[in-house]
């Protein structure tokens, strides 16, 4: 019986300093190896079992031996971890406290029920609290980060309650008696120290999670402002990557991507779509003469009626120098030949001022219509070919290459256009 009591102590002090040394690696940072730490910790508990063997003679209660004994692995905790040395000590001594309680609870049952082998429920509430571990390390970890994070943050005054924790523990241990009326005692400190730690716990997340919700709605406030930025920036640059600087007509590679678009849509239905090149006449003598600034003028000028005279969902773009071109979804060759007759006799008529002086300005207008052979660069040829015979036939014209064709099925060459 001897034999086993010794056995029985030797592995509830194994397995109670297991349990202290797995709780500080849970709820701690480790910085050293492994080796290392296993020969401190190994000769800490060497020092530690000469000192209880010391004391024997003068502190006849194991408990309080063990009380006394107990705070000298607070070395290795504060050699091992990377934590402040507040947040060490603080959870070295939650941890110690609270093993410390169950431990008295467990002495006190055994005491009670005095089994065949004493310590014999004191061994068994060891193994139940090990194998709680794994629950111990998913649940509780996440709430004791918080509290270090509280303590790293220059508050070192939580310490205290972990040490005051021991005090307490340390004086229902020394009583040495194991009634009912030191038994209740122990279990309600156990209980209003763990409902304390879980108020500490509550608090601090409740306080934590207002911090975070209040960062997340700064930085969603911020991300939205940003998000709208980009927008408008966005909208700039498209509108900058499809527009003319000086006219504020698209460009010509929105003009090219919509032509396509629309020849696209012209094979899959069949409705056909019109193009109108417009040519400002004698623009260089303009230029030549007004300089650049009001050869810039005109061009918006002519511009701004262009846009006048079409449909709304018809396109208007500035092809280069002094050209535009139009774009007419679902029209045949007749209505882009009244259309471009229009725009010329709008123009030829209309008085435009610069420095107070009339400029006097026509158009050549070439019309294409798309047709069942044609691909996108044809019928942008067609066009700007019959623009240029109106050019060599006398300049202020609208010519339509379907006109030509009919009358001159070899080619355009001979074409005289006729004046407006």
């Amino acid at each position: 019986m001897l034999d086993l009591t010794i056995i029985r102590l030797y592995l509830t002090d194994i397995i109670f300093l297991t349990i202290n040394i797995l709780l500080l690696h849970i709820l701690l940072t480790a910085k050293r190896s492994l080796w290392f730490q296993g020969i401190v910790f190994f000769a800490t508990g060497v020092a530690v079992h000469w000192l209880r063997i010391l004391l024997e003679p003068l502190v006849h209660d194991f408990l309080l031996r063990g009380f006394i004994t107990g705070p000298l692995y607070l070395i290795p905790c504060a050699l091992f971890f990377k934590e402040t040395f507040y947040a060490r000590v603080f959870i070295f001594f939650l941890i110690y406290s609270l093993t410390q309680f169950i431990y008295l609870i467990f002495v006190h049952i055994d005491q009670f029920l005095s089994p065949a082998i004493p310590g014999t429920w004191v061994l068994l509430g060891l193994i139940l609290e090990m194998a709680a571990l794994p629950l111990i390390k998913k649940y509780l970890v996440p709430h004791s980060k918080n509290i270090i994070t509280i303590i790293d943050e220059q508050n070192p005054s939580f310490t205290l309650f972990p040490v005051l924790s021991f005090v307490l523990l340390a004086f229902y241990g020394i009583q040495g008696t194991y009634s009912l009326s030191t038994f209740i005692p122990v279990v309600l400190s156990t209980m209003l120290i763990l409902f304390s730690y879980y108020l500490i716990v509550m608090s601090i997340t409740w306080a934590k999670s207002h911090q975070q919700l209040e960062q997340q709605r700064n930085v969603n406030s911020q991300l939205e402002m940003a998000q709208q930025r980009l927008v408008v920036l966005n909208q700039q640059l498209d509108f900058s990557a499809r527009t003319d600087s000086l006219t504020g007509l698209y460009n010509r590679r929105h003009m090219e991507q919509k032509i396509q678009e629309e020849y696209e849509y012209y094979q899959r239905t069949g409705v056909e779509f019109a193009l109108i090149i417009v040519d400002i006449d004698l623009f260089k003598g303009i230029n030549d003469k007004y300089g650049h600034a009001g050869g810039d003028c005109l061009l918006k000028l002519v511009s701004e009626d262009l846009k006048k005279s079409v449909r709304e969902y018809d396109i208007v773009a500035r092809w280069g120098g002094d050209e535009f071109l139009l774009l007419l979804p679902a029209t045949n060759s007749e209505k882009a030949v009244g259309l471009a007759e229009r725009i010329s006799k709008n123009v030829e008529k209309s008085r435009y001022i610069y420095e107070n002086q009339v400029l006097s300005v026509t158009l050549t207008l070439g019309v294409s219509v798309i047709k069942s052979d044609d691909i996108v660069a044809s019928v942008i040829k067609k066009a700007d070919m019959v623009m240029y015979q109106g050019k060599r036939a006398g300049r202020n014209c609208v010519i339509s290459f379907d006109s030509i064709a009919n009358i001159n099925p070899s080619g355009i060459s001979d074409f005289d256009a006729k004046k407006l």
